[in-house]
């Protein structure tokens, strides 16, 4: 379960997890507004069984960063 605050930026495709757990974060975020996000740097999930990865929408959220130009 994530803060509130993550999980609208989560359900907006602006942040997503690696397989590994570590947060994802779109350059569409500016970089001085993450620690009034409650991002910090090296944030990652606690816990993420392989049956979790298909629910980390990582596969809409490498698409818009690829549609907006920033891969």
């Amino acid at each position: 379960m994530l803060l509130a605050t993550l999980d609208a930026l989560f359900d907006r495709f602006l942040i997503s997890f690696d397989d590994e757990g570590q947060m994802l974060i779109s350059p569409r975020l500016p970089s001085d507004a993450l620690p009034l996000l409650g991002i910090t740097p090296g944030m990652a999930l606690r816990w993420l069984a392989p049956e979790h990865l298909p629910y980390l929408h990582r596969a809409r959220f490498e698409q818009l960063m690829v549609n907006s130009g920033w891969r």
